[in-house]
């Protein structure tokens, strides 16, 4: 049960605001009438995560992990212009798109925490049971995330916020507080 917890921490916690950040760019555009849709979304970017992360812990796959950062940070600066520019993955077109960007922007986000996990399993365990268990985790927290910002943009539609003004406020707080971090973690 421990590592179901981790991962829902690891979405969760406010030092790591940019997993936060990502997704609420991502659902920029929707409301609770669309939870389902939204959790769709999230479960995209859980598959790529746990795809790199089992790679990474297996030891099949390694990185510079300053270029992950900063790739990370660059992912959330892509998906928080989309956001602003009002690109509306709600719409038919663009469905297989945004779940294909979203899978991406996870096979990103999973290489950056795929050292720490790394730690956190004992030699000679088998990984696969920690890694779906954190990754249940991360599920978890990651609709914990969704509900709430989806409730606040439902609230926000009720007292008359239009969705191109949710997308441009969304939209433009992810992508300064993402571009911030990009430049601090740009590795030299």
């Amino acid at each position: 049960m421990n590592v179901i917890i981790d991962g829902a921490k690891h979405i969760l916690d406010p030092a790591g605001y940019d997993h936060i950040l990502f997704l609420i760019a991502l659902v920029a555009s929707f409301d609770l009438s669309k939870v389902w849709r939204v959790i769709l979304l999230a479960t995209a970017f859980t598959v790529g995560h746990s795809l790199t992360l089992l790679l990474a812990s297996i030891d099949f796959l390694r990185v510079d992990t300053g270029w992950v950062e900063f790739l990370i940070q660059v992912s959330i600066v892509i998906m928080a212009i989309t956001a602003t520019l009002g690109v509306s993955i709600d719409k038919s077109f663009n469905k297989i798109w945004a779940y294909c960007l979203t899978l991406g922007i996870g096979l990103i986000h999973g290489l950056g925490f795929s050292s720490y996990f790394r730690m956190h399993v004992d030699k000679g365990e088998n990984i696969l049971m920690p890694l779906v268990k954190f990754n249940l985790g991360v599920e978890v927290g990651q609709i914990i995330i969704l509900l709430v910002a989806l409730s606040l943009f439902s609230m926000g539609r009720a007292m008359g916020v239009s969705v191109r003004h949710q997308q441009i406020f969304v939209g433009g707080l992810a992508l300064g507080l993402s571009t911030l971090a990009a430049v601090q973690k740009f590795p030299l």
